[in-house]
């Protein structure tokens, strides 16, 4: 059994489980636990960022506290599904946020969660040859 020392993400032989439960605990106590990072963490630690989510215009000025509630609830369940999705960063630009993830999927889904929320403009530019998207909303 491998855990990860940053997170608590644990891999139980097939796959990394974010957030395990206390069945899974109790089925490894004994097992010989290997610190190892997550693949979530390791893209952290090489900084590896593949998706960049652009959040401009007037209503982020009233508006900011529900769109980054909606951008956190967004990533946590997104790292249910995948480990490997996190907000890398999140910069506060003038007029607006700068949110930086390590999984292109998880940037296009804030993007799409964001427009159905709040409407405004979404455009999804995916870069053709690597593993990389710029998100770009705004209202």
């Amino acid at each position: 059994m491998r855990e990860c020392p940053e997170c608590g993400a644990v891999y139980d032989g097939h796959r990394w489980i974010a957030e395990p439960d206390a069945n899974l605990i109790r089925r490894f106590a004994r097992a010989k636990k290997e610190k190892k990072l997550c693949p979530g963490c390791l893209r952290i630690e090489k900084r590896q960022v593949e998706g960049v989510v652009t959040l401009k215009g007037e209503f982020m000025d009233t508006h900011l506290d529900e769109v980054k509630n909606l951008v956190d609830r967004v990533a946590k369940n997104g790292r249910h599904r995948n480990v490997a999705a996190r907000i890398f960063e999140v910069k506060q630009e003038s007029g607006g946020l700068v949110i930086e993830t390590t999984d292109e999927h998880l940037a296009e889904r804030i993007g799409k969660e964001l427009e159905k929320a709040f409407k405004g403009d979404l455009k999804i530019k995916w870069q053709e040859k690597d593993r990389f998207v710029r998100i770009s909303w705004q209202r």
